[in-house]
């Protein structure tokens, strides 16, 4: 029986303590109708401001991959992995949702709006 992947939509993979998610679907027409290319570097930039938004401290676990041509976000804490596939698991087949989180968070300039958690 085939064990459902718990890090959709990415592939996990681990090496010596690194983990890595891997995301080869780039969605890249859903980028273009921003005018970004949709590549490894725009995914980056996207989780990049959606966690300085929303999740600074889990920001600061992660180091996110170069390629171009495929996006990896590597870190020693599995569960800071988890957690980001989680994130995008919510956005990441929806393509209305998408559409918004890349109008949103896909900015070089991106001002990031702190909301305070009620008490």
């Amino acid at each position: 029986m085939k064990q459902a992947n718990v890090y959709h939509p990415f592939l996990f993979s681990t090496f010596n303590h690194d983990h890595s998610l891997k995301l080869s679907d780039l969605k890249w027409k859903a980028f273009e109708s921003h005018d970004f290319l949709g590549d490894g570097e725009d995914w980056a930039l996207l989780l990049e401001n959606m966690l300085s938004e929303k999740n600074p401290s889990l920001l600061e676990k992660l180091t996110f991959g170069d390629e171009t041509l495929m996006f990896s976000i590597h870190s020693e804490d599995k569960e800071a992995l988890h957690a980001i596939a989680d994130m995008v698991f919510e956005f990441y087949d929806d393509d209305d949702l998408l559409d918004a989180c890349i109008a949103r968070y896909a900015q070089y300039e991106f001002e990031p709006e702190f909301i305070s958690k009620p008490s």
